[in-house]
């Protein structure tokens, strides 16, 4: 199965979801969303995007359970996944030793420009696609 250039999101908050969605969208960034982890799971494995932003508190499947789940399958495991939580990456040192894991976001410190910015140049985005979007239309 060919991966897609999709950024998922994975995010319980409607309301941090929504300001998600809507900022990297503008920057001409493929976002999806899913709500659960069991939503999640489905995606990974029938879309397989391009990569992963996670929250590790879901309301049904803890986030570690899924990047460990996802790591252990050859398809799903080679999707990079940036964790993006409230916990401070000290206390979930685990991450570390996530083959699937790259990197670790504190919600209250992220920069969604910033953010945007680095999912663009790890998925190889031109810059200058949000302006090209808005003079064709």
């Amino acid at each position: 199965m060919a991966r897609e250039r999709r950024v998922l999101l994975i995010e319980d908050d409607a309301d941090v979801a929504a300001l998600y969605l809507l900022q990297l969208r503008r920057d001409g960034i493929p976002l999806e969303h899913a709500a659960t982890g069991a939503e999640a799971d489905v995606f990974v494995r029938d879309r397989v995007p391009a990569l992963i932003l996670i929250d590790l508190k879901l309301p049904d499947i803890d986030g570690r359970e899924l990047v460990e789940r996802w790591a252990g399958d050859p398809v799903s495991g080679a999707i990079p996944i940036w964790i993006l939580s409230n916990t401070t990456p000290e206390d979930n040192l685990w991450w570390h030793s996530a083959p699937n894991v790259q990197r670790y976001f504190l919600k209250s410190k992220i920069a969604l420009t910033r953010l945007s910015l680095e999912i663009r140049a790890t998925l190889g985005l031109p810059y200058g696609e949000r302006l090209s979007q808005r003079t064709a239309s």
